[in-house]
């Protein structure tokens, strides 16, 4: 086995500058994520016209009652997988 292997020594220098280099790529990725999660949750606009404004509500209020209803039968599920056995 031939274990001549053309490797960079390790020294405290390159170990400090590899350290900044990384600290700075963390520091680029935070600053993404959070400018992502304050796209994500940021208020909405408000609506330009009557139509958005009208569908806007129109799918929030369809979300809302879909969340009711699976929550209506996740309920009715976990009350004959808990409930009495006959």
């Amino acid at each position: 086995m031939n274990n001549t292997t053309n490797t960079i020594p390790v020294t405290l220098e390159s170990i400090a500058r590899q350290k900044a280099e990384l600290q700075q790529k963390i520091r680029l990725q935070k600053e993404i994520m959070t400018g992502l999660t304050h796209e994500i949750f940021a208020p909405l606009r408000p609506a330009t016209n009557k139509g958005n404004a009208m569908m806007r509500t129109f799918n929030t209020g369809m979300a809302i009652f879909d969340g009711i209803v699976l929550g209506v039968k996740m309920m009715k599920k976990f009350k004959r997988f808990f409930g009495r056995k006959k």
